[in-house]
This record gives structure tokens, sequence and C-alpha cells, in this order.
């Protein structure tokens, strides 16, 4: 009867409300229930749910695989922009200009679940890029990040623009997935193509340092180039234009080329052609102290060349950014993908009327011959392939390079030739004015390089930094003793000029004071130094100490056994005897620990370390205090051979300990009976990851910044007496030293989300061993 009551309710629908698809697809369902004779699946609508969570288990890889959906668009630039993010609840905007999505891609792509569209089209349509986002990821993407999803899209050809609103949390009820509607209109378009994607009611906060992660996630798509904008509209040969990401947070930029990459340079070069064919160099924005330059330098004799005349180098310019590695000039964090990108992409790069000219600039092509010249050792200053990012560029209005006839590069005509030597000597005389900055030994055949730069580095900076007080002082008294002249002056004819002239002076003067300032900054990273070389002194003295005192813990053993034998079981001392040889074995755990973590420093051999080897023997050390703090401490390692980079056992102890401090003095300022230490770890893409979350009174906003900062601590409260041991008050050097040990290896430590019912969590990552390093241990 039931089934007859359908078919007649459906065929009922199908005249009287053909479009009401939703009730027709509910009917219909329910009809083919009545089969017997064969079985259909089904899928329930939490799936989406479950799939977000184990597709996309980080929210920083989920936004950028929305980024690489911009990218596989064609978009030449994606912008994001979190808003009100520093709790949870705030909304993110993904904006980009790529190709869009008509109808027929949004429903049956967007909106399909393991849609084939980017197997079927392994490169995009516009610039052939091979995808990057993976296959139909980007939907569990946008669940992961928030409860609430708007789609705005639209094509070039499209009259209007698509909007679909969805909201996740109707996909956690039960249900069948095919029964849930999700509402699809037309609006008017905003831009020409793009699409926007609006992700409101966010799972998690975001801070500065997750929103840069984003943007280093996504590095792999991103080229820094091309620097120049493209200045023609023929589209006859259509030529990839790259692809930016801009980061924002409340409208302000986190993080974008600029931030993340270019000012990490250590200077800037450029340089330029004037209209009488005069070669100009000048070194901008530069990191070193003291690096002198003029607005503008022409060659000289000082640069092997003889005030020569380019005769066919018109509206040529050139601008390279210089890096120099590993020698702490740059964040650890930015080297390490910097570095990784300058393999591929380093160099200078070609261009001509806003297009590139290949092969220059490519991998392994040394038109301009500075790998040559490293290899010739004449010139000591870094000055390869892999330590520049640049282009030379030759303006619309020169006509003097012709191309071959494949297109792949230019005739080496007297042109050609004088655009290299130009390129050449530009770079070449800003490196060594660099080196000779940094009191780095210029050519092998440099003389008193030695007297020079034997004297103390800091009495050197102090030095320069008096030097540019005296030039301000001299600038100020100049523009002076020129006002009290032309007060006395009745021809008020260049009153103008001269007061211009007087700005530019006092302005001279306050720049030079700043640098000043900067040098004598500089110093205190220098007795920041000497205090962690105190510290390490330290730490040899507490080892000793650890090592002696096992000397006495057998006759303290032996005569607190004594005192339990001979004590009536039933009096006081007793009980008070029993807990003494209770806080005594504790006490020997953790100098058995520490005994055997500081002698295995002897041995100066770093080695891959598998993550279980450190955190379990931390974790039976602790376990006498955590059960006297009343702290309940879980373990979460998932996972095998989670063997980190080459590192010392006895780093992790300091990293594990540090942590452990902090949270329980967490714990204890929220008075918590009970409090809880999680400890997680596993295997992330090519790091290992650890994570110490606990439930103590959590850390401000105001504070997730400065933590790592050195002697910033929050332990003892002002005006707050301690009086106990267990306040463990601190000098703030705990967290800095972590900090410094696991950025040493090109790891990263940072205040994540943390799981319900915690309140902090400190996240290391650390790259894992290498495929060489495994073999070589026989891991």
């Amino acid at each position: 009867m039931e089934e007859k009551n359908i078919r007649e309710e459906l065929s009922k629908i199908l005249v009287d409300d053909p479009t009401n698809y939703s009730q027709i697809i509910e009917l219909s369902s329910k009809l083919a229930s009545f089969d017997t004779e064969n079985v259909r699946f089904s899928v329930d609508a939490s799936v989406i749910d479950r799939l977000g969570t184990e597709l996309v288990a980080r929210h920083e890889t989920a936004v950028s695989e929305l980024i690489k959906n911009s990218y596989d668009a064609d978009a030449k630039s994606a912008s994001l922009n979190f808003i009100n993010v520093n709790s949870i609840g705030g909304t993110l905007i993904i904006d980009d200009n790529g190709n869009g999505m008509t109808r027929n891609q949004l429903v049956n792509g967007f909106m399909k679940i393991s849609s084939t569209s980017k197997i079927h089209e392994p490169e995009s349509p516009l610039y052939k890029r091979k995808r990057a986002g993976k296959k139909g990821i980007g939907r569990f993407s946008t669940q992961r990040l928030g409860n609430k999803l708007t789609i705005i899209t639209q094509t070039l050809d499209s009259e209007f623009a698509l909007k679909v609103i969805v909201d996740w949390n109707k996909y956690k009820r039960d249900g069948d997935l095919i029964f849930i509607t999700n509402t699809i209109e037309e609006v008017n378009k905003t831009k020409d193509k793009g699409t926007t994607l609006i992700i409101e009611d966010l799972r998690e906060w975001w801070s500065d340092s997750m929103i840069k992660r984003v943007y280093r996630y996504a590095i792999d798509i991103l080229q820094p180039f091309p620097l120049v904008e493209i200045e023609s509209d023929d589209i006859s040969e259509i030529k990839d234009p790259g692809f930016e990401i801009s980061c924002m947070k409340n409208d302000f930029y986190v993080a974008d080329q600029h931030s993340m990459f270019y000012e990490h340079a250590v200077a800037v070069i450029e340089g330029h052609i004037d209209e009488n064919g005069r070669a100009y160099w000048e070194i901008k924005n530069s990191r070193i102290p003291n690096t002198k330059t003029g607005s503008h330098q022409y060659f000289s004799k000082e640069d092997k060349i003889d005030n020569i005349k380019f005769d066919y180098l018109k509206n040529v310019r050139l601008r390279a950014y210089y890096y120099i590695f590993n020698v702490g000039l740059i964040p650890k964090q930015s080297e390490s993908y910097i570095k990784s990108i300058s393999e591929e992409y380093g160099g200078i790069r070609l261009y001509r009327n806003g297009f590139r000219v290949l092969p220059y600039g490519e991998s392994q092509n040394d038109w301009l011959g500075l790998d040559e010249s490293v290899r010739k050792r004449k010139i000591l200053a870094v000055h390869g392939n892999n330590n520049f990012f640049g282009f030379v560029e030759i303006g619309g209005q020169n006509h003097n390079f012709d191309e071959l006839s494949s297109r792949e590069g230019l005739f080496r005509n007297d042109a050609y030739e004088e655009l290299v030597t130009f390129s050449y000597k530009t770079i070449t005389s800003a490196v060594t004015r660099i080196a000779s900055s940094r009191g780095i030994k210029v050519t092998t055949d440099q003389k008193d390089w030695d007297k020079q730069y034997s004297r103390n580095p800091k009495d050197t900076i102090l030095d320069t930094a008096d030097e540019l007080d005296k030039i301000a002082d001299e600038l100020e008294a100049s523009e002076n003793k020129k006002s009290s002249e032309e007060s006395n002056n009745n021809n008020n004819k260049n009153d103008t000029d001269n007061n211009k002239e007087e700005g530019k002076e006092k302005e001279r003067a306050e720049e030079f004071r700043k640098k000043a300032q900067q040098l004598r900054q500089a110093i205190e990273s220098i007795d920041e130094l000497n205090m962690i070389r105190v510290l390490a002194g330290l730490g040899l003295i507490i080892g000793e100490f650890t090592h002696e005192i096992t000397n006495y813990l057998g006759a303290f053993d032996v005569d607190i056994q004594y005192i339990i034998d001979n004590i009536d079981k039933s009096k006081e001392e007793y009980k008070r005897a029993i807990r003494l040889k209770s806080t005594f074995d504790s006490f020997q755990v953790y100098t058995s620990y520490f005994d055997e973590t500081i002698s295995q420093n002897v041995n100066q051999e770093l080695k891959p370390i598998e993550i279980r080897d450190v955190i379990k023997p931390f974790v039976k050390t602790i376990s006498p205090d955590t059960e006297r703090c009343n702290i309940n401490l879980e373990l979460d390692i998932n996972g095998y051979e989670l063997f980190t980079c080459k590192m010392h056992t006895s780093e992790w102890a300091s990293i594990l300990f540090n942590l452990y401090s902090n949270s329980k003095k967490a714990i204890k300022r929220a008075n918590q009976t009970n409090g809880k230490v999680l400890i997680r770890a596993g295997k992330e893409n090519e790091y290992i990851f650890v994570e110490f979350i606990d439930d103590g009174d959590g850390i401000p906003l105001e504070n997730r910044d400065k933590v790592f900062n050195a002697f910033f601590t929050t332990s003892s409260p002002k005006g707050h007496k301690s009086t106990s041991t267990d306040d463990l008050t601190g000098t703030g050097l705990g967290l800095k030293i972590v900090k410094d040990i696991i950025e040493s290896y090109n790891g990263e430590i940072t205040i994540d989300n943390s799981p319900e019912g915690f309140k902090t969590n400190f996240r290391i990552i650390i790259p894992i061993a290498t495929q060489e390093e495994i073999k070589e241990y026989e891991i």
C-alpha cells in the first residue's frame, strides 16, 4: 500500500510541480527501496565532515590547497584576507582573477565528489600550467576551515556571476547526502572573471606565523618572476605571466612576495645606462652597515672599466636581489625556502618588451659568467647565480638586439657583448663593495687585509657608530652656520632654494644618526651571544655536579632504608621516612636521566633521532613529578620510523623539560587540581612534528609573539612573592633557547590551535632524516 501511495504522489508532483526536483528525488529514492532484486550504495551526509578531517589534517594545508586551485584556474594572483581571526569564528576571503567557473564546471566539478576533471585535463586551459592542486580536495578544504562557505564565480564570457552558499553543518546530521540542497543563484558581476571564496565561522584562530606558513606551503607554485609587468597586449603567443600570492590580516599585509622573499635580500643592486652611454650602478636597501655607495656611481678605473661608453644599451636597466646564505643574514625559516628556490630560479633573467628571453637565467645557464667567475676565485665575494634573483630589461625602443630564428636567445653581436659586460660589472662592483663593508677579503691579491680587519668586531662597530654621529654633527653645524650667514644677507632672492638645501642637510643628519643607533643596537646581539656563552659554561658546571652527586646516592639510599627498617610502623616518623624514600627515588631518576643525557654529549657526533627514543625516557623521568603535581600526561605518537635530521639527544632533553616546566607553571596558575598534558608526535610531509599541549591558563593574545623573546617571562607576576620551589620562577630564557635549538636545524616552533579541553599548544616541526642519513646510520 505504501509503495502505491508513493507512486501516486510522485506522479502528481511530476504533473503539478515538475520543477520541485528535491521532492522528486526524495520520492524516487523511497520508491527504489522497494526493489527486492537489486541493492544500491547510499552515502551518509556525515561523510563530508569525516573526509574534510581525514583528507586535510592541518588548516594551513587546507588554505594552501585552495591557493593551488586558483593557480590551476590560470589566475595571475590570489589574495587572502583573514578577518577577526585572533579567536575562533573569524572569516577568510580568498579572491583570485582566474578563469572562474561556468555553471557546468561548478555543478559537475566543485560540487561533485571525486570529480575526474583534473585527470582528464592535466593542464590549465590558458597558460598550460601543470595542475598543482590535489584532485577534488578543494571542497573538503573549505569544510575543514569553517562552517559556512559562499562561492561567487564568473567567467569572461558570462553575463552574470554564480553564487552558492553551503552550510557545512547540514552535513553533520544523519541522512542521505543526495537530499541536502544548496541554492545557486545569478548575481551581478563584480569583476570580469575569477572566483571568490568566503569561508565564515572559522574553526580555528590564526596567528601571523600561521598565515606566513600558508605562504611557505604554497611556495612550490610561486615563481619570483617576472619582476617587470607585461607591457604588450599581444596575445598571439600567450605566455605564463607568473602567479603571486598576498596574505592579509584585517586588510594589513602579513605575507607577500616582498615581505617573505625580497625584503630578506642582503641588498638590491641596480644599474642603468644614461643617454650618453655611461653606465651607473648603486646599492639600495643594504642590510650591511656602512656599505658606501652614492646615489649613482658610474664605472671607473676602480671597477676595471676606464669610463667605457656603451653604444648599444639605450633603455637597458638591471635589478638584482642579492642573498648571502649561511652567515646569519637571513632568518632561518626564510633562508630555507629562499635557498631551495635559488637552485632552480636563481640567476639573472633577461626580458625584452616585458617578455622573457630564453634560455637566459634558466637553471644551469651561466650567460653572465657568474658561476665561472666563482670557480676562478679572482673575486672572493660570493656572487654565483644562486645568490641572485634578478632581471635585465631591454626597453621597447632598443632595436640593437636580434633574436635567433629559433627564438631561443639573441645573436652574439656587439650589443649582446656590451650587455654581458655591463651586467657582470654592475653585479661584481656591487658585491665587492658589500664584501668590503662586511670585512670580507674581496680579491686574492688584496694587500694588508689581515691588518685592517684584525680589530675586535664590537669596537669596530662602535667606532663606526661614533663616526656616523660625527658626520651628523658636522652636517648640523654646517647648516647652522649657513643659516646664520644668510640671516645677515639682505639678498633674499634665493631664500626658497636655500631652505630646500637646508632641509636636505637636516634629513641626511637624521639618517646618519639613525644608522648609528642601529649599529649600537646590533651590539646587543653580541652581548646576547656572550650571555649564551656564560650559560654554556654554567651547563658544564651542572654536568659536573650531576656526575659527582651520583657518588653519594648509594649512601643516602642505604641510610634511608636503615631508618625505615628500624622505626615502628605505627609512628608518624615511619610515614615521613617512606615519603622521604619516594622523593629520593624520584630524585635518583632525574639524576640518572641527566647524567646519561650529559654523558651522551661527550660524543659530539650528530645523528638522526627516533622521536620515541627521546619522548618516552622523558615521560618516564617526570612521571613521579606528574603524580606529585596531579598532572595526567598522555602520549599520542602516530606512525613509525619517525627519525629527525641529525641532532643531539641532549637538545631534546632541553626542549622537552623547558616545555614541561612551562606547562606545569601554567597549570598551577590556572588552579587546576588535576592538570592535563598531551604530547603528540608524527610525520607530516618532510617534517617530524611534536606538539606539547596543556590545559593551563593559556597565553594571552598580546603575548603570543613575545614568549620566544629572551627574558620575557610570566612566571612571577609583579608583587608576587614565591615561597615554593614549585613556582619555578623563570628567567625568560627557556623558550628562547628552545627556539634557537629548533631553528638551528631549519625547524620551527609556534603556538598553535589546541584540541578541545586544552588551552596551549606548542608545535614543533623538525626536518626528517634524509635517505642518505638513514642509509649511513643503518636505521
